[in-house]
Parts: structure tokens; C-alpha cells; sequence
């Protein structure tokens, strides 16, 4: 049951991942600022004691999956500078500074980790898809080397015999015929 819980959200994230919503900056970002305004209200709302990092995380790392390292960059700071905003400006309690420093190190920390963990799954996802298609490529290549190399042969055979002096029949031009044929047909 968990599991199948664990698999259907797992491709719930891939499809969303895929969707024009993360591949299309013109929907990323509005998207970003949204989830980045509520995950910021909620923790201005909730007061200091619960802190909503989750959404601050979501943020950081849909930035850096979908558009860039350095996006991600930019986004973890204006997240972190908002949520300093947030323990100067909206909560009445004053906070130990040595708190609020360590709390936003910490923070800067992990979305440093995280940008450079997704880039690099989406560096290593992209050099997989390049090298399957170089894959396929190669593949394609020997096949088609294979086809035009046979059948080379056999017309080396037939300049063969004509140099020998033996005289070429009917069916020996039948079957060069059905050779170019078969050539061209597999090549096209």
C-alpha cells in the first residue's frame, strides 16, 4: 500500500516536472513567486516558533531543477532575505541575533546543497539522453555500413567474374538488380 502510495507520488512529481509548468521559464516564475508569497505569509501567519521551510525548499529547488543553478541561487537568497524579513519586521518577539544568523546559515547551507544535488541530477539526466541518442546513432550507423558493405561485396564479385573474362548471365544482372534494389530500399 505504501509503496504503491510512494509510486504514484513519484510519478506525480516526474509529470509535473516534465510539465510546461517547470520547462517554460514564462510559467516558472510567476509559479515560484506564488508558492514563495504563501510559503512567506504562512510564516509570518504562524508566528515564530513554527517555520514553514518546506515551502521556502520547494521554491529553492523547483528554481534550480527547472531553470538553473544559478536561478536557484538567486531564489535561495531572496528566500533567505524574506525570511530575515520576516524575524525582523512581522514577529514582535526580538530574536537573538546569533539565532537569526545561524538559522539563515543553516538555511543557506541546505538550498546550497540542494541547487547543486538537482543541477547535477539534471546534468547527469541530460548526458544519459545524449548518450542515447549517440547510442542509437552508432546503431544506426553499423547497420547501415553493414547493408552497403554486403552488398558492395557482391558487386565487387560481379567486376570480379567480368575481369576473369567469364561472361555474365541473365541471372547474374537479375540478382545485381535485386541487390540495388534491396540497398535502396533498406536505406531509405
Amino acid at each position: 500500500m505504501m509503496r504503491a502510495i510512494l509510486a504514484s507520488f513519484r510519478r506525480a512529481v516526474a509529470n509535473f516536472l516534465a510539465s510546461d509548468l517547470c520547462t517554460r521559464k514564462r510559467y516558472v516564475l510567476p509559479f515560484l513567486l506564488a508558492v514563495g508569497a504563501v510559503s512567506i505569509l504562512v510564516d509570518s501567519g504562524t508566528g515564530p516558533y513554527v517555520n514553514f521551510t518546506a515551502g521556502h525548499f520547494l521554491v529553492v529547488a523547483v528554481a534550480a531543477y527547472c531553470l538553473s543553478a544559478t536561478w536557484g541561487i538567486v531564489i535561495a537568497g531572496a528566500m533567505l532575505l524574506a525570511q530575515l524579513g520576516v524575524y525582523v519586521a512581522v514577529w514582535p518577539q526580538p530574536f537573538p541575533p546569533l539565532f537569526v544568523a545561524t538559522t539563515l546559515v543553516n538555511r543557506g547551507i541546505i538550498y546550497l546543497f540542494a541547487i547543486l544535488m538537482l543541477t547535477a541530477i539534471k546534468d547527469a539526466h541530460l548526458m544519459r539522453e545524449e548518450n542515447l541518442r549517440l547510442r542509437t546513432l552508432r546503431q544506426t550507423m553499423v547497420t547501415v555500413n553493414d547493408i552497403v558493405l554486403n552488398r558492395l561485396q557482391l558487386i565487387a564479385a560481379m567486376v570480379d567474374l567480368c575481369e576473369e573474362g567469364r561472361p555474365l548471365t541473365a541471372a547474374n544482372f537479375a540478382a545485381a538488380r535485386r541487390v540495388l534494389k534491396e540497398v535502396t530500399q533498406k536505406l531509405r
